[in-house]
């Protein structure tokens, strides 16, 4: 404190005397403006010590720290000298009435101090600013309506226990919320608004509130509307008839002018949405409403009925710029909706469409964290939403004609990669339904994508290619591979649907088996569970996977032209090799690790080969393992002219299953 007064007076200061602070609280100075009382010093914790003389003045009318401190004290307050438009009242001094505070009395209050200032100078410090008109504000004491909180509080946080919020962090905050929230003020001074049915004498001590005054007031509105209350005379208002019938005493009465907090307001609105004894399912808005409408909304359903208004709270964050500033009409700096959906030349971004924009709330702005409306990230989704429509174009070309209820095939049947297909399906499945129950959008929309990128494109569908281009258009192999496609595509109808539902519906129409105008959205699609349940999971696909693998991790390019050689034990032979059953050739094993062919040793001896891989296998959950390789050589079988695989016996020839497919005699063709 010492060296800022040097810095200011310019001088040598020099302590003469020092002692507690605490010695001033029992000190009395006299007014300095009117000198006709003493007042105490107060000690706070609030006053700093780094700038000034370390004695603030004390304004409670005026500021919530000088308010605390006088209740604090146990001062009463003082009547406010400050009227609703910014200017001394006739409570203050003769030579301040009518002068605005901000400006024409500070200057006076300066001159009529100017002989007992030792020092005077600007000083920048924080002031309350209204955030439309950019203009300070002067803080007022009034007489305001109060929720008592204390009456509801303990009940609130028991309520908000048995409320689901997402994300579940934010619970925590809205209980610390609860547990030290003030009083709530539920008044307001504006000139427009749900106006507090209030009455006063001429006295304004004591408010004129009753039932019946209420109950009158609301079939006034109910015939004239809200702004009846400010239109009608008080005689109107409160009748001769309902003064006599409450017994008023004969003065004369006024008619309140202060409205209710918009909060308030808006936070009964679950009393007009859904009638006893219902509760909304969901309410969704941004983390801000902690302090707004989920909070109004739970204390008044609280005040009024004991329960909360909501089962769950969904919470998001906000939009920002590209910089990272938030978004204002002001700042110019707003992206609508409109702009991503049918293109901007001011933001210069191409029309993404709907489905785009859906695509970015689910993946992007669905958390709580402020997202950013990038062009990078819009461009980001439009091509994740043209992965899924490509997949959907692959699926819906290769389920043409396909008919469910005559060519659907029983999976007691299938080979194991078309089961484990299904298992694969129905796990993705759950969980995107589980995900959609949590309201987590963002996780939907990412198995989506990994779905239909790691499990359809990469996997299935690369895999089953041969089968469905082919064989014969109504060979079980095939019918057995689009029964699977079919159930994807369903399965990704149903997933993508919410988020995107104009692409899923233009899907929906295009399929063959769509036999009415109905939407896909009113349609029942068949239970995976009750297809499967008289299936079990394929647990050789899980160690063929892993074999595979290996092999796609090691530098190997097309593996079509090659023989593979796989050495393990008989045990994981055998159970590798029910991947073949019901199937001539190897082709199940073929199919799965796109070689020529495939044999099984229990040697693991080095022979002549292009390629050795070799790995473990994990075989259970604990951990245990097993050791395998796989050689790889060139075939001495020649590619097959319609189905590229390495099947025929000479060059330029069909393979058997060609020749069979296009009824071509086999002792005609040199084949295999």
């Amino acid at each position: 404190m010492l060296p800022f007064l040097e810095k200011s007076l310019k001088l040598e200061l020099r302590v003469t005397t020092a002692f507690e602070g605490s010695v001033l609280s029992e000190v009395t100075y006299s007014h300095p403006i009117t000198n006709d009382r003493e007042c105490p010093l107060l000690p706070s914790a609030h006053v700093t010590m780094d700038k000034g003389t370390g004695l603030v003045h004390t304004a409670p009318n005026h500021g919530l720290d000088d308010y605390v401190v006088m209740r604090k004290q146990q001062i009463p307050l003082d009547p406010c000298l400050v009227d609703e438009n910014g200017r001394y009242n006739n409570l203050a001094i003769k030579e301040l009435q009518g002068k605005t505070v901000l400006k024409e009395g500070t200057k006076f209050i300066l001159d009529l101090l100017s002989a007992d200032v030792v020092h005077l100078e600007d000083y920048v410090h924080s002031y309350p600013y209204d955030w439309r008109s950019k203009t300070p504000v002067i803080i007022r004491s009034s007489h305001q309506w109060f929720i008592d909180v204390n009456q509801i509080r303990d009940k609130a946080i028991e309520c908000l226990q048995d409320v689901t919020i997402v994300p579940e962090h934010f619970k925590k905050v809205f209980q610390h919320q609860l547990e030290s929230a003030p009083q709530w003020c539920i008044s307001r001074q504006r000139a427009w608004g749900v106006p507090i049915p209030a009455f006063y004498s001429s006295d304004r001590n004591k408010p004129l509130v009753h039932r019946a005054i209420t109950n009158h007031l609301c079939s006034l509105i109910q015939t004239h509307g809200i702004h009846c209350w400010w239109e009608k005379s008080v005689n109107e208002l409160l009748p001769p008839e309902l003064r006599n019938e409450l017994k008023l005493p004969l003065k004369e009465y006024q008619k309140g002018s202060d409205i209710m907090d918009i909060w308030f307001d808006s936070g009964i609105s679950w009393k007009c949405v859904l009638p006893e004894p219902h509760i909304s399912d969901i309410c969704i808005e941004g983390i801000d409403q902690i302090r707004g409408w989920f909070n109004s909304s739970l204390l008044t359903s609280i005040a009024m009925r004991g329960k909360a208004p909501y089962k769950m709270l969904v919470l998001h964050g906000f939009t920002t710029d590209s910089e990272g500033r938030k978004m204002s009409k002001s700042e110019g700096n707003v992206i609508s909706p409109e702009d991503i959906i049918s293109g901007s030349k001011k933001i210069g971004n191409p029309p993404y469409g709907i489905d785009v924009l859906r695509w970015w709330v689910a993946s992007h702005a669905c958390q709580s964290e402020n997202v950013p409306v990038k062009m990078e990230i819009l461009d980001e989704c439009a091509k994740s939403l043209n992965k899924l429509r490509n997949t959907f174009k692959f699926l819906l070309g290769n389920l043409n004609e396909y008919d469910p209820s005559v060519h659907a095939t029983s999976p007691l049947e299938m080979r194991d990669l078309d089961l484990y297909m299904l298992h694969i399906l129905r796990n993705f499945y759950q969980k995107v339904q589980k995900q959609y129950s949590l309201i987590q959008y963002k996780g939907v929309s990412k198995d989506i994508l990994n779905f239909i990128t790691n499990e359809v494109s990469s996997f299935y569908c690369h895999l089953v290619k041969d089968r469905l281009y082919c064989e014969a258009p109504n060979s079980k192999d095939r019918l057995d591979c689009q029964t699977i496609l079919h159930f994807i595509l369903n399965t990704l109808l149903q997933s993508v649907g919410p988020i995107c539902p104009h692409l899923a519906e233009e899907v929906y129409l295009f399929t063959a088996y769509r036999k009415d105008s109905s939407s896909l959205f009113e349609n029942q699609f068949p239970s995976l569970d009750k297809f499967l349940d008289t299936s079990s999971f394929p647990s050789s696909v899980i160690l063929a996977n892993q074999i595979r693998d290996a092999i796609l991790k090691a530098d190997t390019k097309a593996t079509l032209d090659m023989e593979a050689t796989i050495s393990c034990s008989p045990e994981i032979s055998e159970m590798l090799q029910n991947m073949n059953r019901n199937i001539a050739n190897n082709s199940g094993l073929k199919e799965f690790f796109q070689v020529a062919d495939i044999r099984f040793t229990d040697s693991h001896e080095d022979s002549f080969q292009e390629l050795s891989i070799k790995g473990n296998l994990e075989l259970t959950e604990n951990g245990e393992t097993e050791a395998f390789s796989v050689s790889l050589t060139k075939t001495t079988l020649e590619k097959c002219p319609r189905c590229r695989l390495f099947a025929s016996s000479s060059k330029d020839t069909l393979c058997s299953r060609c020749s069979n497919v296009l009824n071509v005699s086999v002792s005609q063709q040199s084949c295999v």
